[in-house]
């Protein structure tokens, strides 16, 4: 016996989900409202721009001089 129960195959169904929950509108507006006021007030208050390392990179190639 191949692990069959009476000879038949047993089917398996699979719920398709289509959406994923998502937060509520008000949730999201006032987690970005907070992320951004804090940044403004960081910057405004404390003149203080985060690590150097943070933020985005001049993507283009320096090109190299030959001397």
């Amino acid at each position: 016996m191949s692990g069959f129960h009476d000879g038949g195959m047993a089917a398996t169904t699979f719920t398709l989900v289509t959406t994923a929950p998502r937060p509520h509108l008000l949730t999201t507006t006032l987690r970005a409202l907070r992320a951004f006021g804090g940044a403004a007030v960081s910057i405004a208050l404390l003149g203080d721009y985060g690590p150097a390392e943070a933020g985005i990179k001049d993507p283009r190639p320096r090109p190299v001089r030959a001397g």
